[in-house]
Formats: structure tokens, C-alpha cells, sequence
């Protein structure tokens, strides 16, 4: 029983550390992988006009989306569109989003990328700071301050400045 024992340790004390340096090495390849999904290489993107096609292919994407489930969801038998088929929407669709997906100047596309990328980070770093600034100033109600209010108050501010001298540090870094 002993010897059992001895033997499983053994082997246990040599599996280890080969399986936990497989795991380090699969999830430093999945980071890397996320990453590559993130700065676009995984498509060998390097080149701006590179960002246009794919830009041109997602709008191409999402108009033949929009514009198939409008065509489909107005024709049936009682819809507007009542004459289009099935088929009919799909190839309408197709050719429209084509049409448009083509014609669209890479300007546009850039300027409307630059647009969402700035609208959307707005959100995600503005997001926190007028939330911590709303519980700022509605979080103990009715003016029943308390110790333990005044503490998260503090802590809220402190978490606040921190966020702003971050954020001051990176976009200074940019500019």
C-alpha cells in the first residue's frame, strides 16, 4: 500500500510541473491570439488602406443584413412588398449592399470608423466617471450622512482621481 502510494507521488511530483508549464504556455498563446484579434494581424493587416477593406466588408455584412430582414419582413402575403419572394429579397439585398459597399469612399469609411471608435470610448471612460460622480451625490440620501458614508465618499473620490490622472497620463502620452 505504501509502495502505491510512493509511486503515485512520484509520478505525481514529475506530471505537475510539465502539465502547469503546457497550461502557462497554452494561455500565453491565447492571449497572444486575442491580441492578434484586437490589432487585426490575424488577417495581415498592417496597412491603413488594408483597415478600408475590411471596414468595406463588415459594411457590406451589415447592409445585406439590414436590408434582406427589411425586404423579408415587409413582403408575405399581407406586407408591403408583398410581390418580393424569398429569393427576390436575397438577390435585391445582395445587390444593394454590393452597390453600396463599393461606391462608399474610403473617407467616409474612416472618418465613420473615427466616429464609433471616439463615440464608443467616450462611453467606456465617461461611463465610470459620471457614474462615480452620480453616487457622489445621491448615494447617502436625504442628507443622512453618516461616518461609514463619508469614508466610501472619500474612497469613491479617490478612486475618481485616480481614474482621471490615468486617463490624463495616457492621452498625454498620445498627443
Amino acid at each position: 500500500m505504501k509502495k502505491k502510494w510512493m509511486l503515485i507521488g512520484l509520478l505525481s511530483t514529475l506530471i505537475i510541473p510539465t502539465a502547469l508549464a503546457d497550461i502557462g504556455s497554452t494561455l500565453q498563446n491565447v492571449w497572444f491570439r486575442i491580441l492578434g484579434v484586437g490589432s487585426l494581424s490575424f488577417l495581415g493587416i498592417s496597412d491603413g488602406s488594408l483597415v478600408v477593406a475590411f471596414t468595406r466588408i463588415l459594411i457590406w455584412i451589415l447592409m445585406f443584413t439590414v436590408f434582406f430582414a427589411l425586404t423579408t419582413s415587409l413582403g408575405g402575403t399581407k406586407g408591403s412588398l408583398s410581390f418580393l419572394k424569398r429569393n427576390h429579397s436575397l438577390v435585391i439585398s445582395f445587390v444593394i449592399a454590393t452597390i453600396a459597399a463599393v461606391f462608399l469612399p474610403a473617407q467616409v469609411l474612416l472618418a465613420t470608423g473615427a466616429g464609433w471608435a471616439t463615440a464608443i470610448a467616450l462611453i467606456l471612460m465617461g461611463g465610470p466617471i459620471v457614474g462615480i460622480a452620480f453616487l457622489l451625490w445621491k448615494f447617502p440620501g436625504q442628507g443622512n450622512e453618516t461616518k461609514f458614508t463619508v469614508i466610501v465618499k472619500i474612497l469613491l473620490c479617490l478612486l475618481l482621481f485616480w481614474i482621471l490622472s490615468a486617463m490624463k497620463f495616457h492621452v498625454g502620452r498620445m498627443i
